[in-house]
C-alpha cells in the first residue's frame, strides 16, 4: 500500500508540481544565522488581507454579515491554488530572513531516494524567525488551512480532543506516509490556526464584528504573537521518523555537537500549554519530565 501510494503522489508532484503538498524543513542547520525577527513584516501581511478581506466583503455584500463570505474573502489571498498569493510573497520578498540550505547539505542529507522518495524529489521548504521562534515557512500554510479545516470539523459537531487526535494527518498522507517524518509542530500549528478561525466572528475579543449599518468591522490587528510558540519549531518540538530516516538523521546531529530538543527547557513550557498534551512529541513531553524531576531534587 505504500508502494502504490508513493507512486501516486510521486506522479503528481513530477507531473503537477502542487504547491500544497507538505515539506519538511532543517530548523537545525544555520538556525544561529537567522537574525532578523519576521514578526512585523509578516503581521503586517495578514493584517494587510483583512482590510482586503474587509473591503471585498463591503464592496459584494454591503452589510450582510456572512461568514461563509467573510472566510471566502480571507481566503482568496492566502487558499494555495494552486499557489496562494501569500505563499508567493513568502518566497520572494526581501522582508523575511530565510534560511538558505537545500536538502543535500541539510539533517536529511543522507537519506536516499529509496529511504524516502518524496523528500528526496520534494526537497526541504525554508525556515525563518518567527515571534522569537524558528519555523518553517509551510507553517504559514498549516495554520490557516488546516486550521480551517480543523475549524470546520468543530463547527460540524466533532469534539476538539478528537479532531486534534485523528485529522492532523501526520501519520498519513501528510507525514509518515508521505516523506517518512511525523511533524508534531505542524499539529501544533494546526491547533493554533483553528483558534485563530474560532475567534474571526466569535468569543470575546473577535477580528470581526458586525454593524447593522456598515456589516463586518475589522475590529482586531492580527499578530503572529498570538499563536507562535516554540511548539512550532520541530528543533524543540521534535519530530518522529521512519526507522531508516531517523537513525541518519540522529548521527548527522550527532556528527554536529546537537540533539533534540535543541533548547531542552523550552519543553518545560510546552506542557503547560492548552491542549499541548495533543501536540507536544514524546520526546519533548520526556524531557520536560525528566528537568523538572530534576528540579525538585
Amino acid at each position: 500500500m505504500y508502494f502504490s501510494f508513493t507512486v501516486l503522489v510521486l506522479v503528481t508532484v513530477l507531473f503537477f508540481k502542487p504547491d500544497v503538498l507538505a515539506y519538511e524543513v532543517d530548523n537545525f542547520t544555520d538556525r544561529d544565522t537567522l537574525k532578523i525577527d519576521s514578526l512585523p513584516a509578516l503581521d503586517e501581511s495578514i493584517n494587510k488581507i483583512l482590510t482586503k478581506a474587509t473591503n471585498g466583503v463591503h464592496r459584494e455584500r454591503g452589510n450582510d454579515c456572512n461568514v461563509t463570505f467573510l472566510h471566502q474573502e480571507i481566503l482568496r489571498w492566502i487558499r494555495p491554488d494552486p499557489a496562494g498569493q501569500l505563499e508567493i510573497w513568502l518566497e520572494i520578498t526581501k522582508k523575511i530572513d530565510h534560511t538558505h540550505i537545500g536538502i543535500t547539505k541539510s539533517i536529511y542529507q543522507d537519506i536516499t531516494f529509496w529511504d524516502a522518495p518524496i523528500l528526496r524529489v520534494v526537497g526541504i521548504g525554508r525556515s525563518m524567525l518567527l515571534n522569537g521562534q524558528i519555523v518553517g515557512t509551510d507553517k504559514i500554510g498549516h495554520f490557516f488551512m488546516q486550521g480551517l479545516d480543523y475549524y470546520q470539523l468543530v463547527k460540524d459537531g466533532k469534539p476538539l480532543e478528537k479532531v486534534l487526535m485523528e485529522d492532523h494527518h501526520e501519520d498519513g498522507r501528510w507525514g509518515l506516509e508521505a516523506t517518512g517524518v511525523k511533524s508534531f509542530a505542524d499539529m501544533a500549528t494546526n491547533y493554533q490556526g483553528y483558534r485563530f478561525w474560532s475567534e474571526l466572528t466569535a468569543g470575546p475579543n473577535p477580528y470581526f464584528k458586525c454593524d447593522d449599518k456598515m456589516g463586518w468591522i475589522n475590529s482586531r490587528k492580527f499578530t503572529w504573537a498570538d499563536y507562535v510558540n516554540p511548539t512550532w519549531d520541530e528543533a524543540i518540538n521534535c519530530s518522529e521518523m521512519k526507522p531508516v530516516i531517523q537513525k541518519k538523521v540522529d548521527l548527522y546531529l550527532k556528527k554536529h555537537g546537537w540533539e533534540c530538543p535543541i533548547k531542552p527547557q523550552d519543553c518545560v513550557k510546552i506542557i503547560g500549554l492548552d491542549h499541548a498534551q495533543y501536540f507536544t512529541s514524546p520526546i519533548c513531553k520526556k524531557t520536560a519530565q525528566i528537568l523538572m524531576d530534576s528540579s525538585k531534587k
